[in-house]
């Protein structure tokens, strides 16, 4: 056997070893998923029942899905749910206004108090999503209840069904009040919705396989920094579109996200205009697009009556918070804030003298510039910002990886800054460069 043949075996042998017990994990982990919410979509599709019931039954399943997979810890998502409505109830006795200020505030000093004082670092990892998705889905009840969204306040089984529904209580994502209300009442029988469930498994199971075996081992630990950078951030933007894959293969189980013709649009990440971005900017809304709608209906647009600034920065303080007091975390998503910003405007300012298709987002079809999309000025452009958003994702991306023990107990200061000084803090600095350019024109 010569040596090409020998590193093809080994090669296999490698992923074989590899990715069957991953595999095997994941597929596990789906199947309690899977079959809690089609037991939900068949109860709900066969059985004619009250929709007061059906809140019941995504309770009570919901509950049961939770508990069968965190074990004890879900008693905090139970306790931030029921503090919540609580609160809710005793402000709407006293004023119709101020309920989103109020709650909001309440959870997340629940979760960070828990954070920080209550959970064991372990547990709060294992819940840390769970009580997110949770956190969300209460801010947006409060808002949308000064809004004057809803008829009447929501009764307790109505609330708690909405909470906990077996279709986003764990991976997201996050959908409102109305959205959940409309797919309990949802009939349909097609084989399109089989397909669809089955398609969205086999990419959630394909992108554990490259986050887990596939991207560790195509780049070698003694190639460039840079490259381990790329590897490790791609490794967990692989382990990101697998929750974002499986979080929909949990909403179309539940007969979510699907209409009565059959047709689904549901969303949850793109991963080609990740890998290949034409913006930072863009990254930011694809990477989670629930979340980002979220974030900017219910914390931007609330505060945008106070300055774009105040909009902008308490949007940012809100999404680091609801991620956890982690300093790791808030790092990341201020540099992605800082690194929009300059990107955009520098983008803007670029086009505006050029009169080149290049800003941060797509320009409409019917656009003023002179040089439009696919001219070679605004292809070069374009190129070169797309290149540099590549390299501040693996800048970005790399302190991501660590560990299994390390990530149980969460990342340290020392694990962020070791991580970006090994690089010599190049985005930081290639940024501020950028907004010297961008001041000087």
């Amino acid at each position: 056997m010569d040596e090409e043949e020998e590193y093809v075996e080994n090669t296999w042998n490698y992923i074989i070893l590899c990715g069957e017990p991953t595999l095997y994990e994941g597929l596990r982990f789906a199947r309690d998923i899977i079959i809690a919410n089609l037991a939900l979509r068949f109860i709900i599709q066969f059985i004619p029942l009250p929709h007061f019931v059906r809140h019941c039954l995504s309770l009570l399943i919901g509950s049961f899905l939770l508990y069968y997979n965190v074990g004890i810890a879900f008693i905090w998502t139970i306790g931030l749910t029921s503090g919540a409505y609580i609160l809710i109830i005793l402000i709407s006795f006293i004023t119709n206004n101020y309920r989103g200020f109020i709650v909001t505030t309440f959870v997340i000093t629940f979760l960070l108090l828990c954070e920080v004082y209550v959970i064991n670092p372990k547990m709060w990892q294992q819940i840390r999503g769970i009580q997110m998705v949770a956190a969300m889905k209460i801010i947006s009840v409060a808002i949308d209840l000064d809004r004057g969204l809803f008829k009447h306040t929501l009764n307790p089984v109505e609330f708690g069904g909405y909470l906990m529904c077996p279709a986003n209580n764990i991976l997201g994502p996050w959908i409102p009040f109305h959205m959940y209300t409309s797919y309990l009442n949802v009939k349909f029988l097609c084989r399109r919705w089989i397909m669809l469930i089955v398609y969205n498994l086999f990419l959630s199971m394909l992108f554990l396989i490259l986050s887990n075996c596939i991207i560790p081992w195509y780049i070698d630990d003694e190639t460039s920094k840079w490259l381990v950078a790329y590897r490790d951030a791609q490794a967990f933007r692989m382990s990101h579109y697998f929750v974002s894959s499986m979080s929909i293969v949990s909403m179309l189980s539940a007969g979510f996200a699907i209409t009565n013709d059959c047709h689904s649009d549901i969303q949850v990440t793109k991963p080609v205009l990740i890998e290949l971005p034409r913006s930072l900017v863009q990254v930011v809304i694809f990477w989670n697009i629930p979340m980002h709608q979220w974030l900017k209906n219910y914390i931007f647009k609330t505060c945008q009556p106070y300055g774009q600034f105040v909009a902008i920065l308490t949007t940012y303080a809100i999404s680091s918070l609801l991620h956890g007091l982690n300093f790791q975390l808030s790092a990341v998503l201020l540099s992605i804030g800082t690194f929009s910003y300059v990107e955009y405007n520098l983008r803007y300012k670029i086009a505006l003298a050029l009169e080149v298709c290049c800003l941060a987002n797509p320009c409409a079809k019917q656009c003023e510039h002179r040089f439009k999309k696919n001219s070679f000025l605004a292809v070069f452009i374009n190129t070169i910002f797309s290149l540099i958003t590549v390299m501040h994702l693996a800048y970005l991306g790399v302190m991501f990886e660590a560990s299994f023990s390390v990530q149980e107990s969460g990342y340290s200061y020392y694990h962020t800054i070791s991580k970006w000084e090994n690089l010599n803090y190049f985005s930081h600095g290639f940024v501020a460069f950028l907004y010297i350019i961008y001041l000087m024109m």
